[in-house]
């Protein structure tokens, strides 16, 4: 059964569907796109505020400080930001942008069309697997947030299984070999290595399900060959990103993401990975986004708050039904076994035997963590699934029409799911765990009463009960009746279709439709309006908006001074170690990061922080070998050392600490121990005179009192730093800036000399009798060993593509 779309050439169908795919992304994201809005998005500023030392030392110098000193003491800045030293396809798309605003929206819509054509699939069925995809809510809520190299990363994730397709299954090995390694490579540098990992699962049982075949066809030839182009392809991509990836595989053994040598681990705490796991009934939400109330603050499931749910589409539900009931290619299988996989790594401590198990055995499964991220997986495996079934109605039109009787167990599957889920939607009670005790807590708080007084916990059970439960009920309702009614629609067209009552180009317009429409109306429910401002929403320009009288008066005090003093911002509900404004104006100790130092997470976060203790609840000995002068707080803070020395027009303080240390000093003793935690127990209140003792580990430096030592400050960047050192004996020498062992160097009037681990996690050098210069740099040569290996995996992908094209025009010129 043909009509006038089928029987356009492919070449004009595709160019449709693509347009159809262009405009997308205009009508989701029309306020900026079209309306002339931009986005305000919180972790872009967070980051601009952190970045920027990096960018003064760019400004200043023309090249990168590889170091940012004004985040938690100082961390390399390959973390934060590094500017590519090596050209790469990646840096046209910011050209294309301007053009185009929502350019890498469309990469990511054509990526998962080109796959599904390349898997056969006719272009319709291909644009709705693109749009159930690319419309899929998590999409809109990680952009609106601002996790740009998450989406950036999963942008090219259809482009690298179309590689891995014509790699497997066409003749154009070569061709998919360069498309697969472009991609991957694309994918890599994007910076989020937790989705490539993820979707690595799915390609290693791809490769899996692929090699039993072959190896049951005994065809050894085909499984060696596609091995080792698939090696060939994924090495050469890592060693296209190796200026970042060597730098970020060699910081994170000293990250949290590294463990802690202090717990003994190599990882992230389990506790601290498996925070926002998904609650094993919230798995509904991937068909009723609702049903847990959506977004915070009207969500109500197990994580402690969300901006929305991983919802596939009713539509996309029932077509995955149809697929696994009617398709018989077995590939299929591999797509639902690793997507229902992800879900069960999704529930995190939800499914606490199986994760716990992953955790501790699986290579590289306890470096990420937020569980949820896993549904991503789902949805894409699942839309593949679910292309299969939209595609096995159409080919029922190459056929007489087919009786209803053949489509009963896909559609009673649907409506047995559809039972379930409306009895759960009944059966809920729509109140958090715990939250009728955190509201107790609140009302005995205001009225200066016992939590457990009866009356009190009345209350806030009516409160809940009454205000919050009735609204959530009737969202869920709303959602699971739309779904219902969704369903309906389809099962409609299933019926149309299978007999032969509508055009197979009518069917798929309306199944576009739906599926565009829907996807987008609930898309924009996770899309706060306030976010969208006519004004200039530069990152800069948000940060500087937020600077507070304090602000300037700490900046103005830092320029005066031969160095730039670190501030403690004790200021902000979100706490110092959640904001990186401050590290904007001055180096801070505190900041905005979820790769930091692990040094840093002990000391200035762990639960019984060294920092904060002692008889007044911080350690001003700490924070002056810290090199913090300033700490801003509101009025009111007594501790002897500090005092108060500027009041802002908000009320905020400025206190300053009087005892604070220079970046560099000598010590008049040194106290050797053989174990970090012992080095790590001298960092509390009052067990160490940071002025004139350090605590090294597992070294004894020759060090002599001197009373005419001397050390001057003669160059600071942050990156790097020099000093003039004096002794007429040998001593040990302590520099206030935080301890990394991959990559420092200390020279010695030119000499390479140790850095020690010092004070837990500062640094420290021998310095013997004479005058001395004394450099510190930073020199990772992860960095530039992964520079030139950059350099030729992109010699690679070019030679690769100019052999292919010498033999397309070979070819061509044959033929003529």
């Amino acid at each position: 059964m043909s009509d006038f779309y089928t029987r356009l050439p492919q070449t004009r169908q595709h160019i449709i569907s693509l347009l159809i795919l262009f405009v997308v992304p205009l009508i989701l994201f029309f306020n900026t796109t079209i309306g002339g809005k931009e986005i305000e998005r919180h972790d872009i500023v967070q980051w601009r505020a952190g970045a920027e030392s990096i960018i003064e030392y760019r400004e200043l110098y023309d090249e990168e400080p590889l170091w940012a000193s004004n985040m938690f003491g100082g961390m390399p800045s390959f973390v934060i930001s590094t500017k590519p030293q090596v050209p790469h396809l990646s840096n046209l798309s910011k050209y294309f942008q301007k053009i185009y605003p929502a350019f890498q929206y469309w990469v990511l819509l054509s990526g998962m069309y080109v796959f599904l054509i390349l898997m056969g699939f006719r272009s319709l069925t291909a644009v709705f697997g693109s749009i159930t995809f690319g419309l899929t809510t998590y999409f809109p809520i990680i952009i609106m947030a601002g996790h740009t190299s998450k989406f950036f990363t999963l942008a090219f994730v259809p482009w690298t299984f179309a590689g891995y397709w014509l790699i497997t299954r066409s003749g154009k090995r070569l061709l998919g070999l360069l498309l697969l390694t472009v991609a991957f490579a694309l994918e890599v540098r994007a910076g989020h290595p937790q989705i490539t990992y993820y979707f690595m699962y799915l390609l290693a049982f791809w490769w899996l399900y692929d090699s039993v075949k072959w190896i049951k066809e005994k065809d050894f030839k085909t499984l060696s060959t596609i091995t080792m182009l698939l090696i060939i392809g994924g090495f050469t991509a890592i060693l296209g990103n190796s200026e970042r990836t060597l730098s970020q595989l060699s910081y994170s053994e000293h990250s949290i993401r590294g463990g802690s040598e202090l717990a003994g681990t190599t990882g992230l705490d389990s506790n601290y990975a498996f925070a926002w796991s998904q609650g094993i009934s919230e798995t509904l939400t991937l068909i009723i986004p609702n049903l847990f109330g959506g977004a915070s603050p009207d969500y109500w499931g197990p994580k402690s708050f969300t901006s929305g749910p991983h919802y596939l589409g009713a539509l996309a539900f029932l077509f995955m039904i149809l697929g696994i009931w009617k398709t018989k290619d077995q590939l299929i299988y591999v797509f639902l076994g690793v997507g229902i996989l992800a879900i069960f790594f999704s529930w995190g401590n939800s499914f606490a035997s199986l994760n716990q198990f992953a955790f501790d055995y699986l290579p590289l499964f306890d470096k990420f963590r937020a569980p949820e991220t896993w549904l991503v997986v789902t949805v894409f495996c699942f839309t593949v699934i679910a292309a299969y079934g939209l595609e096995s109605l159409f080919n029922s039109l190459k056929d007489k029409p087919s009786p209803l009787s053949s489509y009963y167990k896909p559609i009673g599957t649907v409506i047995l799911a559809f039972v379930i889920a409306f009895i759960n939607v009944q059966s809920f009670d729509y109140v958090a765990t715990g939250e009728i005790e955190r509201i107790s807590a609140q009302v005995a708080q205001q009225n200066q009463l016992s939590t457990n007084n009866p009356q009190v916990v009345q209350r806030a059970r009516s409160f809940v009960e009454q205000q919050l439960v009735p609204s959530r009920k009737d969202k869920a309702n709303a959602d699971t009746l739309r779904f219902g009614f969704i369903l309906l629609l389809g099962i409609i067209i299933i019926y149309a279709v299978s007999q032969h009552k509508i055009s197979p180009t009518i069917a798929g317009l309306i199944v576009i439709i739906i599926a565009g429409f829907e996807m987008t109306k609930v898309g924009h429910r996770y899309m706060d309006d306030s976010k969208f401002v006519t004004s200039n929403s530069d990152p800069e320009r948000l940060v500087l908006s937020q600077r507070r009288d304090q602000d300037e008066y700490i900046q103005s005090r830092n320029e005066s001074d031969e160095f730039p003093y670190r501030v403690l911002p004790l200021d902000f509900n979100s706490g110092p170690f959640s904001n990186a404004i401050p590290s904007y104006f001055y180096p801070s100790l505190g900041g905005y990061s979820g790769a930091k130092l692990s040094l840093a997470q002990e000391v200035f976060m762990a639960p019984k922080s060294p920092l904060f203790g002692g008889e007044y609840g911080i350690n001003l000995g700490l924070l002056s070998a810290l090199n913090t002068k300033y700490i801003t707080y509101n009025a009111g803070l007594v501790i002897p050392g500090l005092t108060s020395v500027f009041t802002g027009s908000n009320g905020g303080m400025v206190y300053e600490n009087e005892n604070v240390l220079p970046k560099a000093f000598f010590v008049d003793s040194v106290i050797t121990v053989e174990t970090t935690q012992e080095a790590y127990d001298y960092l509390y209140a009052d067990r160490l005179d940071f002025y004139s003792t350090a605590v090294v580990e597992n070294y004894e430096p020759n060090t002599n009192y001197d009373s005419t030592a001397s050390v001057t400050l003669t160059n600071y960047t942050g990156a790097e730093m020099s000093f003039s050192v004096e002794r007429s004996s040998p001593g040990f020498l302590v520099i206030s800036e935080i301890f990394y062992a991959d990559g420092w160097i200390a020279l010695l009037n030119g000499e390479e000399i140790p850095i020690h681990k010092t004070n837990y996690l500062l640094r420290g050098v021998e310095i013997p009798t004479g005058s001395h210069t004394l450099e510190f740099d930073f020199r990772p040569a992860s960095f530039y060993t992964g520079v030139k290996l950059s350099w030729l995996s992109l010699l690679f992908q070019i030679g690769l593509a100019c052999f292919l094209c010498a033999k397309f025009i070979i070819k061509k010129n044959k033929g003529a």
